[in-house]
């Protein structure tokens, strides 16, 4: 999903500036991929001495943030977390060094990492894998050259989102003739995944492949504000448009109206609930 961050209305512009765009990002969509990354560090053994781990797309380093939190890590234990958002790399390196974290972050594309071959014994990329060229298999590659032949490499896609068809359906509404881009390639039955993962060298009986779920839980009055947020991060899917800015409250609210009646929303008293799945694929080299 390429989503346009070229010529935001000033409503996206404030939510995405600098700093915001983490906190934006974090109390949205970043609600559910980390539910993900959790669950899906639950599926690889404990972390044994001599342990390197790349992070891989880290955004703010939601997947590091997670090993650093699990007891009894080794000493020698170390982190390379990789982006190409300075914000979000900003955001973890501060970090890091306030609590003295054996983590480095780096700005490098996951389809052109500096680091030498077999370098890691884990290889960990959170809903990122779509997001590089080839259709993830420059990505895939990169991620199977890096990693020590034993090693363990974990990545994901989304498999459902109940948020994305409210989203095009804003779209069709303030920007009427306009098309909606189609992905190229359709992730959401993890059959691509596991395709890529074993065009860039995995063997099929190394890798095993699960679905599972993860929810957004808002309040009923916050479901605004989620949806101001959301849409200034994805509206730019089909691109900004001129009079997006006219529009905004007009598209906010629609998105607000058509999240409530979605067949992922449960609405229960005060709070929302909104469903996202994932695919997750564990390789071995």
């Amino acid at each position: 999903m390429n989503i346009s961050t070229v010529n935001p209305p000033p409503q996206a512009q404030a939510l995405l500036s600098g700093a915001q765009k983490v906190s934006t990002y974090e109390t949205t969509g970043g609600l559910v991929t980390a539910q993900f990354a959790s669950h899906n560090l639950t599926l690889i053994p404990p972390l044994q001495d001599g342990a390197i781990i790349h992070d891989n797309a880290c955004g703010s380093g939601t997947v590091s943030r997670l090993l650093l939190s699990i007891p009894n890590l080794p000493s020698d234990l170390r982190i390379h977390a990789t982006d190409i958002d300075p914000p979000f790399l900003s955001a973890l390196q501060d970090d890091a060094l306030q609590n003295a974290w054996p983590l480095s972050a780096t700005h490098q594309k996951s389809e052109a990492l500096n680091f030498a071959d077999n370098t890691f014994t884990h290889s960990l990329t959170n809903i990122a894998i779509f997001f590089t060229s080839g259709a993830g298999l420059d990505g895939a590659r990169e991620i199977y050259r890096t990693l020590q032949p034993g090693g363990t490499a974990v990545v994901n896609c989304w498999a459902h989102v109940t948020w994305l068809l409210p989203v095009r359906a804003v779209h069709e509404h303030i920007r009427p003739g306009k098309p909606f881009p189609t992905p190229v390639v359709a992730w959401h039955d993890g059959k691509h995944i596991q395709k890529v993962m074993r065009d860039a060298g995995f063997r099929e009986q190394d890798m095993r492949i699960e679905r599972s779920d993860a929810w957004v839980v808002v309040k009923r009055s916050g479901l605004r504000e989620w949806a101001e947020k959301s849409w200034a991060y994805l509206g730019g899917i089909a691109n900004w448009s001129e009079g997006d800015e006219e529009k905004w409250d007009q598209a906010v609210n629609k998105l607000v109206e058509l999240l409530l009646v979605q067949p992922g929303t449960i609405v229960e008293g005060d709070e929302v609930r909104m469903k996202a799945s994932q695919w997750v694929v564990v390789a071995t080299k």
